[in-house]
């Protein structure tokens, strides 16, 4: 298994990459739409760029969540990628609607132009870089738990869909329905607002206190009830704080049990449930006896 340290690497390592990435794709996609007159490539250049400004944003943010608790954060920072997460939530849908906005503008006035062959090479170049980012920051995101940088790898699947959209746009263009760029540029709208309002809503789940995966549940709940001495699990809930899981559980106790045999068995349950369930680090445990 690998280490922590080692996971937290690699998870600032994919953030900084998908910032540059994104800075990199706006700047070839603004050029080469420039170059060939293609609105769709130059609005979806301007979403690049929307990215890379709210990356920046996510990137602070998972810098500032690994701070260990402090007096006045007992409980850490981990909450911060939530914040991050609905940054880019938010700017992803308020962008979308505007682009939408502007294309169907264009449209119903008829003020478009077919755009040049070599747009196709940009919207190729970036529908595969943005598939790339997007599995590549699925596993990094789903390694660390992290909002945050899954987040950025759903965005980056919207870039995807997005830039095919704009593919296809460009080629009906050339082939002589010269509206199809524009309209490219609207189904690109809105498929990131898709993304934006997705996003937006897992972030603000996560800062309501969300619960936890069922499954997680129910998987903590059969490590408890397995532990010698417990006679049943009374109550149990969890939530995510940030990369990592909070749990609160209740659990009946034999009445003869002294106070020092609790501690040891609330000790030893702790060990084997953050062995087990690797992405939990707070563990609350009250007894009731039968």
């Amino acid at each position: 298994m690998r280490s922590k340290a080692y996971c937290r690497q690699c998870r600032d390592t994919a953030a900084w990459t998908d910032l540059l990435i994104a800075l990199g794709l706006s700047v070839f996609k603004n050029m080469l739409g420039i170059m060939t007159n293609s609105m769709a490539l130059q609005a979806h250049a301007l979403h690049s760029f929307a990215d890379f400004l709210t990356k920046s944003i996510n990137l602070a943010s998972i810098k500032l969540s690994s701070r260990p608790p402090s007096r006045l954060f007992p409980y850490g920072y981990g909450k911060i990628q939530f914040l991050s997460a609905n940054v880019i939530g938010v700017s992803l849908t308020i962008g979308s609607l505007v682009f939408l906005w502007h294309n169907i503008q264009h449209v119903s006035t008829g003020r478009y132009t077919p755009p040049l062959p070599a747009a196709l090479i940009g919207a190729l170049v970036s529908a595969t870089v943005a598939e790339l980012m997007h599995r590549y920051l699925s596993c990094v995101g789903a390694h660390n738990n992290s909002p945050a940088v899954l987040a950025a790898a759903a965005d980056n699947r919207g870039d995807a869909l997005s830039s095919l959209a704009v593919l296809a746009g460009v080629a009906l263009s050339l082939a002589g329905l010269h509206v199809a760029d524009h309209l490219a540029a609207i189904l690109v709208s809105l498929l990131v607002f898709r993304v934006g309002v997705r996003v937006a809503w897992s972030s603000v789940h996560g800062l309501m206190d969300g619960s936890i995966p069922a499954e997680v549940l129910a998987q903590a709940q059969e490590i408890a009830a397995s532990e010698e001495g417990v006679v049943a699990v009374e109550d149990l809930r969890g939530r995510r704080m940030g990369e990592t899981w909070s749990m609160d559980m209740r659990l009946r106790i034999p009445p003869s049990l002294t106070a020092g045999e609790c501690h040891t068995l609330a000790e030893n349950l702790k060990r084997r449930m953050v062995e087990r369930l690797h992405h939990t680090a707070e563990i609350h445990i009250t007894f009731a006896p039968v």
